[in-house]
C-alpha cells in the first residue's frame, strides 16, 4: 500500500485537532497538511508504505516546524 495520497485526520491524542477537515497530503514533490491552526507544507520521500519528512508552517500565525517518520498500518 503506497502512502501518496489525501488523509483524512480522524484523531490526534492529546491535542483537540482532529476536525472534519483535517487532512494530510503525501505527493511526489513533498505535501500539505491541515491540522485546525496548524498548516503548512511538507519536504520528504515517500518509499511505498513509510514516509520520512520534515515540515514548516504556521501554528495560530506563529512560525512551527519538525520532522516525522511514519508507516501504514497493516
Amino acid at each position: 500500500m503506497s502512502i501518496r495520497g489525501r488523509w483524512q485526520v480522524v484523531e490526534t491524542p492529546g491535542y483537540d485537532m482532529a476536525l472534519a477537515s483535517a487532512y494530510i497530503l503525501f505527493d511526489e514533490a513533498g505535501g500539505e497538511f491541515a491540522f485546525d491552526c496548524l498548516t503548512g507544507s511538507i519536504h520528504g520521500a515517500c518509499h511505498g508504505d513509510a514516509v520520512q519528512f520534515g515540515w514548516q508552517g504556521n501554528d495560530e500565525m506563529e512560525p512551527a516546524e519538525g520532522g516525522r517518520l511514519g508507516r501504514t498500518a497493516g
